[in-house]
């Protein structure tokens, strides 16, 4: 989900009659959007608590993290 500073875009408001380039401006922003909302962004915390990693790094890609015995690893 995208961070605290995200805001959904206002629309442009509809023409009388079609118009295509009214249709691709709102598109693109809807894309935009889209694409945001699907962006995780910047994580912070003050404490963290992780279940269930793996315990092996086999198969994992990079920047997966991973639990080798108590300790946390990144693949």
């Amino acid at each position: 989900m995208a961070g605290p500073n995200f805001a959904a875009p206002v629309l442009p408001v509809p023409p009388a009659q079609y118009d295509q380039n009214w249709a691709n401006q709102t598109v693109r922003i809807l894309n935009t959007y889209f694409t945001n909302l699907q962006n995780p962004g910047p994580l912070r915390a003050t404490t963290i608590t992780l279940t269930e990693l793996p315990t092996s790094s086999a198969g994992l890609p990079t920047g997966a993290l991973w639990n080798d015995l108590g300790t946390v690893k990144i693949v």
